[in-house]
């Protein structure tokens, strides 16, 4: 049976019709975007560092998926590696290209760096993996997956671990591609375009989110399941309804894990006692984030929440975005940034008022802070970087 994919962005109904159990026709309803009222007294948080529009590359890429696949530059400590959705990878440092290659197809997935900044690492439409000198461009290896990965590869001391579109997680070795490890979840036959990023938990546990509804803890070394939590629930029996990924990277503050899903539900849970800290509503495919004692996440209609993180009552909530499609929200020091597929990163303070606003002309569809600086890659395929 055939597995089919739904883009999320401003989806407000889906009509779907079913021929036997191979063809899936699954058409979105897009509400429009809501307009962006005037800022009284707007405030000056984000300052321009810089904007580098990347090649846009000879591999052919689609038009109907390129605003749904959330590349992202890594950053290095001079400056960052990013990729082109049409098969460019290229690093910079300090305004200036230090090396670019060219790959065979699209890229979808990336990119991975590894905390010592040798190894880069990007998923292909085709299903390869490729590896990178970090500092020259040169590749490493290659591997050609069943599947393509749309989110960075986790790239650590000996390992990078890739989650795949078909719901298979891989170990590869970093010095030769080869498979380390491999594990299936359970994938369901239709399931929300996207895949959160493998997340390292601690130097031997692996967090991996899935189309499942779940977050799997796998052993580092050998891929064998240490435990699960069901974050997302099935709503009803027809195929949009058992609609549960977990796309939104889980994150963990302390000995508290938080993750949300497609179908509704935002968890919180003290890994200390294993038990479920508290159980709130917020339907999202998008990284979590906290500020001082909230969690804030940004839901699949365009609102932004936030919610106390130990007890999951609601703080507050922002709904002037609504239907623009938005980012994973961010913590500026006491402010939270929220991108939206029409470009603008919009700046919030701590109680959900839009207090800034800057324009970076094509949609953002992920946001990530390093130190002070704020990182964002563009439909377009335009690199940003903000100081804050």
């Amino acid at each position: 049976m055939y597995q089919t994919f739904i883009k999320t962005a401003l989806v407000a109904g889906l009509a779907m019709a079913m021929a036997g159990c191979g063809t899936k026709t699954i058409k979105p309803t897009e509400r429009k975007a809501a307009k962006l009222a005037a800022i009284e007294a707007p405030m000056n948080v984000l300052s321009q560092v810089s904007s580098v529009r990347l090649d846009s590359g000879k591999a052919k890429t689609n038009k109907k998926t390129q605003s749904t696949s959330e590349l992202q530059p890594a950053v290095t400590a001079t400056g960052w590696i990013a990729a082109s959705r049409g098969g460019v990878l290229a690093a910079f440092a300090g305004g200036a290209k230090l090396w670019q290659v060219q790959l065979a197809d699209s890229v979808t997935g990336g990119v991975g760096l590894d905390s010592a900044e040798t190894l880069a690492v990007v998923g292909l439409r085709s299903g390869q993996i490729i590896a990178v000198d970090a500092k020259t461009g040169v590749q490493r290896w290659t591997v050609n997956l069943p599947s393509a990965s749309l989110s960075p590869a986790l790239v650590i001391a000996d390992k990078t671990v890739v989650s795949t579109n078909n719901g298979m997680v891989y170990a590869l070795d970093n010095q030769t591609g080869k498979t380390i490890w491999q594990y299936a979840t359970q994938a369901p036959n239709t399931s929300v375009r996207g895949i959160a990023k493998p997340l390292a938990l601690d130097a031997g546990t692996i967090l991996i989110g899935g189309a499942d509804g779940r977050i799997h803890a796998l052993d580092a070394a050998t891929g064998t399941p240490v435990w699960a939590r069901r974050i997302g629930l099935a709503m009803g029996t027809s195929e949009l309804a058992k609609l549960r990924d977990v796309d939104g990277t889980p994150i963990v503050v302390g000995n508290h894990l938080y993750a949300s899903s497609y179908s509704g539900q935002l968890m919180g849970f003290d890994m200390t006692t294993g038990r479920t800290m508290f159980s709130s509503t917020l339907p999202s495919t998008t990284k979590l984030t906290v500020v001082s004692n909230a969690i804030i996440g940004s839901s699949v209609n365009g609102e932004l929440v936030a919610f106390d993180r130990i007890t999951g009552a609601k703080l507050w909530d922002n709904n002037e975005l609504k239907y623009r499609g938005l980012s994973n929200p961010v913590s500026l020091g006491q402010y939270i940034a929220v991108a939206d597929k029409q470009g603008a990163v919009h700046i919030l303070n701590a109680q959900g008022k839009i207090i800034s606003r800057v324009d970076a002309k094509s949609g953002l569809t992920n946001l990530q802070v390093v130190q002070n600086r704020l990182y964002a890659q563009s439909v377009n395929d335009t690199v940003h970087v903000w100081q804050f």
